[in-house]
């Protein structure tokens, strides 16, 4: 085993997001770790061979690191409220790079040196040294003339010496997002790894790693010699999308260094990886629902942006294609949710399910994308059928870069067409599409969009002798009866609200009527929050639409945790 403590010496972790700058990455990639190992072994030259081939080892080792750090990081306690800071521009930006030219040089150098040698590229390769030689002999003419103060400085020498002073630069602003957790301290474990001869090469990199993301995030990093269980691992459905690395890393650090030589813009080379909680025997006996969380996602890339409301007819039109490319005779009962003779069959089936953006303080409600939820008690031949389908359905309408970008559109008779853009992924960038943010075990859900309850509950409306008082009992009772038809526990308390309970969420009447055939009986639609009496893994779908998207419920922290952040 080998495991590396990292000491939040502040009690922050000041790092933003690859993907959001406004926002503190959190928890701690691990490409960001071997970075810094990297860059502690680049700190003495000439670098020590034993400690490169400890990276070496160190970036081959497979599985990915399991995590034991702090996820319990509240949005708004966990995380400093990110303001902007104007900071005088480097001096750079005033007198520009002066070793552009030079590794610009080397570049085209070192390719040349690369390519097969000819009459032509030899010719080439004298020009090009010749060409460094004359930049490097610039750049040395330039740093003299930096070290000695001109005798009778000129106008403009006064001028951008005193925009070099801090108080007279030029500003830009700047965000520094940090993460204040509650532990300060973290390991990065590889539970099978044998160090043996890199393990002292290890600790002197470990010693002379001195931060971890911006300068500001001081760490002191030791090798950890006990029993340490993780709270995060490797898993393909998990909630937290981390950077980590694989071989050839160390070669690609060091490759960009030479390009960008920490002053051009870089991105840093690694691979996504999905991490989640270990799964533990008490996450296994909890209660599921009859919907999986193997999810097929595709994810909007274009187009327009459709609110959830319109998101039924969206997945109307995909269930539409997918028949329509499979073909009206002989359809499986998984995917058309109808048996031979035509009626509705009681085995659970395939979801089309739109996922609108909510439970943000700046959610909109948009459909970032869908997923085809299969059940899970799907037989192995159900399941190959029905990837097959996807693979040609795919292949028929896929652009001709192989990309299959994919266009879907609402028929005409169900309102004004809307035309989207969409393509499956197997990591979705965003976390709206991400199976586990709704599959995540919890006793509290609350819907995302609302529910079509199975049975008329009355008049929701009237003041008339408790009429409103009795439909909402019942509203209740059919909801919490939905929630066991889906293979749950019954619910401690329901409560219900035409209004939305989410940030993002849209009101019940602005969904349309549900069924959408002309000359069905309306069902009547509710958002609610749902307790159950203990935690409870997801997707929850519940109602007469959940097989298009209504009904959809998103876990939420628990009432004890929510109570204790108030009163603290």
């Amino acid at each position: 085993m080998l495991a590396i403590e990292v000491h939040l010496l502040t009690g922050r972790y000041a790092a933003t997001q690859y993907n959001d700058r406004s926002r503190a990455e959190w928890p701690p990639h691990p490409a960001r770790f071997f970075s810094a190992l990297v860059a502690a072994l680049h700190d003495r030259d000439p670098v020590d061979p034993d400690e490169r081939e400890a990276l070496c080892w160190l970036e081959r080792l497979e599985p990915d690191p399991h995590l034991d750090v702090d996820i319990n990081v509240d949005e708004t306690v966990g995380r400093r409220e990110v303001r902007s800071v104007f900071v005088p521009v480097n001096d750079v930006t005033l007198v520009g790079d002066p070793e552009t030219e030079v590794r610009r040089a080397r570049e085209i150098l070192a390719r040349l040196e690369g390519s097969e040698q000819t009459n032509e590229t030899e010719l080439q390769v004298r020009n090009a040294r010749r060409a460094l030689e004359r930049e490097e002999g610039k750049l040395a003419e330039f740093l003299r003339s930096q070290q000695v103060a001109p005798t009778n400085p000129h106008k403009e020498d006064l001028k951008r010496g005193i925009a070099l002073l801090p108080d007279r630069r030029n500003r830009q602003e700047r965000t520094f997002p940090v993460i204040v957790p509650e532990r300060s301290s973290f390991t990065f474990l590889w539970p099978e790894a044998e160090p043996g001869k890199y393990l002292e090469a290890l600790r002197r990199l470990c010693d002379r790693v001195t931060r971890l993301g911006h300068s500001s995030s001081l760490v002191h990093c030791i090798i950890v010699d006990r029993p340490i269980k993780p709270s995060l691992v490797p898993r393909k459905t998990g909630e937290y999308v981390l950077r980590v690395v694989g071989p050839g890393q160390l070669e690609r650090l060091e490759d960009a260094y030479e390009r960008h030589q920490a002053v051009d813009p870089r991105v840093l080379p690694a691979r996504a990886q999905r991490y989640g909680e270990p799964i533990g025997q008490g996450d296994l006996q909890r209660p599921h629902s009859i919907f999986s969380d193997e999810w097929v996602v595709f994810e909007r890339i274009g187009g327009q942006r459709p609110l959830a409301s319109r998101g039924i007819h969206l997945a109307i039109s995909l269930r539409c294609a997918l028949i329509e490319t499979h073909g009206e005779e002989n359809l499986p009962a998984v995917l058309s949710g109808h048996d031979v003779k035509g009626s509705q069959t009681s085995q659970p089936h395939l979801a089309f399910v739109p996922l609108p953006w909510v439970g943000h303080e700046h959610a909109d409600g948009s459909v970032q994308g869908f997923a085809l939820i299969l059940p899970r008690s799907i037989p192995p031949g159900e399941r190959t059928m029905l990837m097959r389908l996807l693979g040609k359905w795919e292949s028929q309408r896929g652009d001709k870069d192989d990309d299959y970008t994919l266009e879907l559109g609402t028929p005409p008779k169900l309102g004004r067409p809307l035309q989207i853009r969409i393509r499956r992924v197997e990591i979705p960038s965003k976390r709206t599409l991400n199976a586990a943010r709704w599959c995540k075990p919890a006793q509290r859900f609350v819907t995302a969009t609302p529910i079509a309850l199975d049975r008329h509950p009355g008049n929701l409306r009237s003041n008339v002798e408790r009429a409103a008082h009795r439909a909402a009992a019942e509203a209740e009772s059919t909801i919490a009866d939905a929630c066991e038809r889906i293979g749950l526990p019954r619910p401690l308390k329901v409560f219900i609200s035409p209004a939305p309970l989410l940030p993002g969420a849209q009101h019940v009447r602005q969904f349309p009527p549900w069924p959408p055939q002309p000359g069905r009986a309306r069902r009547v639609r509710v958002h609610a929050e749902i307790e159950f009496p203990e935690k409870v893994c997801g997707p929850v779908l519940i109602g007469a639409g959940r097989y298009f998207g209504l009904g959809l419920c998103l876990p939420v922290a628990d009432l004890n945790a929510d109570q204790s952040r108030r009163t603290s």
